[in-house]
């Protein structure tokens, strides 16, 4: 072989290496390239993600939390009512956006297969349109909130072993939904869920509790109002909120003349905003049966008793509200968000696990 021809393989076999590493980078960009969101995008509504964001609903699906499967990502197509699998890690605070799902695992799942969480207690996103539905972890924290916003994830962050420590240092973080890392926006532990204009509206739940509201992008903060008001959630001009200096009312506080309105006199201990609906856990005992799920219109009418006990996780969706008792994770309960009380069991969720035994 003469040198000529030696020199044109040589060249020839540099060329198809260059060429397919070029083409690998290239594959692999697109394989870690997410698509921005709309301006204006979140991921869960607040009441949800106040209540554990075990469900979120989005372009026909609703994600859920299955504790029928150790509380594993489940999706379910509401036109078909089929009930699928994506994830072994276990899921809360779930939000979805475009293709994609959110969430947080604390438990993460150590085998291999069906999006499997591959590093431990973090906050994942979900590929939905991929059929290995592989899991791709975008901050290793612990936390007991978090939302997204736009094309960014707020979440709060803390050491593993202080999440019950009531005196913990607890930091308000921001990290990119393609990952990378993330920024503290402050010393402190916000209730995460409500978000108005881009903003992000809270109270310091180891602080004074008045409401707040931050700039996810900027850092910049303002108070809003001198009120103390847990758990707000913006729906307008209005926010409805939990009056600590009240026994925990619901109450509504209207931005656009600085009103304030009582919903319920009865005291609450968790609840939810759907457009002209509140659905709530309280104690009244004087009516003789003690703790009971409610339900009122945002006007005051209408209060009445889903339920009769101790319930949480309530999370509402276009069609059911789904909820559990207090010391239960199962069976899950749901009645239909608008129209007559009808409680019953979520048997679909419990059905696609036994008949995959």
């Amino acid at each position: 072989m003469n040198k000529t021809v030696k020199r044109i393989i040589g060249i020839g076999v540099v060329v198809f290496i260059v060429g397919g590493l070029t083409l690998l980078r290239i594959l692999g960009g697109r394989e870690k390239k997410v698509p921005l969101n709309e301006a204006g995008t979140v991921g869960n509504t607040a009441g949800n993600l106040y209540n554990g964001g075990s469900f979120c609903e989005k372009n026909g699906y609703i994600y859920f939390s299955n504790p029928y499967d150790s509380g594993r990502l489940y999706c379910m197509d509401k036109a078909s009512g089929e009930v699928t699998k994506l994830a072994n890690g276990n899921a809360s605070f779930i939000n979805a956006a475009g293709n994609y799902v959110y969430f947080y695992s604390d438990a993460a799942s150590d085998q291999a297969g069906l999006g499997y969480v591959r590093r431990g207690r973090g906050i994942y996103r979900l590929d939905v349109s991929s059929k290995k539905h592989d899991n791709i972890m975008i901050a290793e924290t612990t936390c007991d909130g978090m939302v997204l916003a736009d094309n960014n994830i707020l979440y709060t962050s803390f050491g593993a072993t202080e999440k019950n420590d009531g005196n913990a240092l607890v930091t308000l973080n921001t990290v990119s939904i393609a990952g990378g890392d993330p920024t503290v926006l402050f010393e402190g532990h916000p209730n995460v869920g409500c978000v108005k204009g881009g903003n992000l509206y809270f109270s310091e739940m180891q602080k004074e509790g008045t409401l707040k509201m931050i700039d996810p992008v900027s850092g910049d903060g303002s108070d809003v109002s001198s009120e103390r008001m847990f758990l707000p959630i913006a729906d307008g001009s209005k926010i409805y909120y939990l009056d600590s200096n009240d026994d925990y009312h619901i109450k509504v506080y209207d931005t656009s003349d600085d009103s304030i309105r009582e919903i319920s006199s009865k005291r609450c201990d968790t609840y939810n905003v759907y457009e002209d609906w509140i659905y709530f856990q309280t104690v009244d005992t004087s009516d003789n049966e003690g703790y009971a799920l409610m339900r009122i219109r945002t006007d005051g009418s209408d209060e009445e008793v889903v339920r009769y006990g101790v319930h949480r996780n309530i999370c509402i969706t276009d069609d059911y509200v789904y909820f559990r008792e207090f010391n239960n994770d199962v069976p899950v309960y749901r009645t239909p968000t608008n129209g007559g009380v009808n409680v019953t069991t979520f048997d679909a969720a419990e059905n696609v696990v036994m008949n995959a035994k």
